[in-house]
């Protein structure tokens, strides 16, 4: 039998009050992809955390090709030929893209800095990705899925033997996780190791040679993936069958419009025809490139159209700024809502009053009304935020609790329109469910939201219709369940009906 190229071996790791991790045996062999799933708090990031040595173990043994290993650092284990793509970016904003691959390991010659070596290896690492960014371009003006990109270059860059991947394709839409994933394949071609942790069942049953669901820092089994559904694996996860995923569609049919645009457009988009109605779930899906993200920063005033007519109740409106669409009703969840949606050493009750108050009174003790502590407490209970304290600082929180959290500053705001900017982005399944069915329950008020999602079988579960962006524009509308092809054809700018009438 092949040596497994890594062994964890009764792991345990305690913080103040929390066993996080009790005796958990893993391993991964050569040219394997191992998955590991589990809830959020499951002891998943803290078991990588030790193999990729920014953790020591209380007890339990790593052992890598067979020899005991001791990392004290995560430079040990980079040495140790261990790369980890985090889940939450590392990068430097206001540098190149090649500077940031190349961080810690910048090539030299002749004792002065190698630019030129640099941008050729980061051009052949993204290439290999399939994305087209440019090595010069910095950082900080590149989309979520453009980070995560060169997150992931980074790691190919130390040439490992193990890799750990966590929750690689969350921000990648399609095309672009179709390509990552056809990477790893041949990443385990080439006898790499890889640790591949996600929310995505369909990327485990597509990917994964074996499967370990960890629970409460337990280890509840590893099974071969032709021994596991995700039916089972869903069960293992959670305790209980999640035979409602997704909630109901609406009992009724929409009302009345809340929000209108007639042939927006900006210096991202044009001819925008959209018509949000009380009650309804808008969808909209897109490759990264295909305007569905300005889509969502033109609604709430952050790129605001230049052309055409946003109405709100059917009167005209002009959305220039983000104050004002708040002004006028519309909440909005962002796509990385730990730089752009809260205050993270502020607590979880300051995030939920956020946009109650302005930031001249921010501090003030909140007394009566809006700003009533027993209102906003009420808030958080009815959105189900799960803290031991709405004192607590927000970062101590899961992500599905964080981004509960900002929901229910809009709840608490009474808005009546959301945007939503990939809402379950590295939430495990549980918390998905109950984000969905909060959604649902907002809608059902007579309230509208509008999710923006590269998660295609999410938009398809939640959404009452489905627009789809194609080239700043939009390439058409699906109905309820319609199908990943029909998404995926228009995203790719082919007209369903008329691929349908050539075939007959």
């Amino acid at each position: 039998m092949t040596l497994p190229a890594l062994e964890m071996a009764g792991i345990t790791k305690t913080f103040p009050g929390v066993l996080a991790l009790d005796e958990v045996d893993f391993d991964c062999r050569p040219g394997e992809v191992h998955a590991i799933c589990g809830e959020n708090g499951a002891g998943k990031s803290t078991l990588m955390k030790i193999l990729g040595g920014s953790y020591r173990p209380d007890g339990g043994e790593i052992r890598i090709r067979g020899q005991s290993a001791d990392f004290a650092h995560p430079q040990q284990a980079k040495a140790a030929g261990i790369s980890i793509v985090h889940q939450e970016l590392s990068l430097l904003p206001y540098r190149s893209v090649a500077e940031n691959i190349f961080v810690g390991r910048e090539p030299s010659r002749r004792g002065v800095l190698d630019r030129r070596e640099m941008r050729r290896r980061s051009m052949e690492l993204l290439q290999r990705l399939g994305a087209g960014i440019d090595p010069d371009r910095q950082v900080s003006t590149l989309s979520i899925a453009g980070q995560q990109l060169v997150e992931i270059a980074k790691a190919l860059l130390l040439d490992a033997q193990i890799l750990v991947m966590d929750e690689p394709t969350a921000a990648l839409d399609e095309r672009d996780a179709q390509a990552l994933l056809q990477l790893v394949r041949g990443l385990r071609s080439e006898g790499v190791s890889i640790i591949y942790i996600s929310h995505r069942m369909p990327e485990i049953m597509a990917l994964a040679d074996r499967i370990t669901v960890l629970k409460d820092g337990r280890r509840i089994w590893t099974k071969s993936r032709e021994d596991a559904d995700i039916g089972a694996i869903i069960r293992a996860m959670v305790g209980r069958d999640l035979k409602d995923f997704y909630p109901s569609p609406p009992a009724g049919k929409p009302g009345h419009s809340l929000l209108s645009v007639e042939q927006g457009g900006n210096t991202y988009l044009r001819g925008i025809d959209l018509d949000l109605r009380a009650g309804e779930i808008i969808g909209v899906a897109g490759l990264e490139d295909s305007g569905k993200a300005s889509l969502a920063q033109a609604i709430i005033g952050d790129e605001p159209l230049t052309a055409g007519t946003i109405r709100l109740g059917g009167g005209p409106q002009a959305i220039t700024s983000p104050r004002r669409a708040t002004s006028r009703g519309i909440g909005y969840l962002p796509g990385d809502r730990k730089r752009e949606g809260l205050l993270l050493r502020q607590s979880v009750r300051d995030n939920a009053l956020l946009t109650l108050r302005s930031m001249s009174n921010f501090f003030t003790r909140p007394e009566s009304g809006a700003f009533s502590r027993d209102r906003i407490d009420e808030v958080l209970r009815v959105t189900d935020v799960r803290a031991a304290d709405f004192g607590q600082a927000v970062d101590s929180l899961s992500g599905g609790n964080q981004q509960k959290v900002i929901i229910a500053r809009w709840l608490a705001r009474q808005s009546n329109i959301l945007v939503f900017v990939e809402p379950t982005r590295g939430i495990d399944i549980a918390a998905k469910a109950a984000i969905y069915e909060a959604m649902r329950s907002f809608a059902n008020t007579g309230r509208g939201i509008i999710v923006v999602s590269s998660d295609m079988p999410e938009l398809i579960g939640i959404s009452d219709r489905i627009l789809v962006m194609h080239q700043g524009r939009i390439a058409g509308e699906l109905p309820r369940g319609a199908s990943e092809e029909a998404v995926m054809a228009l995203s790719l700018g082919i007209d369903i009906r008329q691929k349908q009438e050539a075939l007959t």
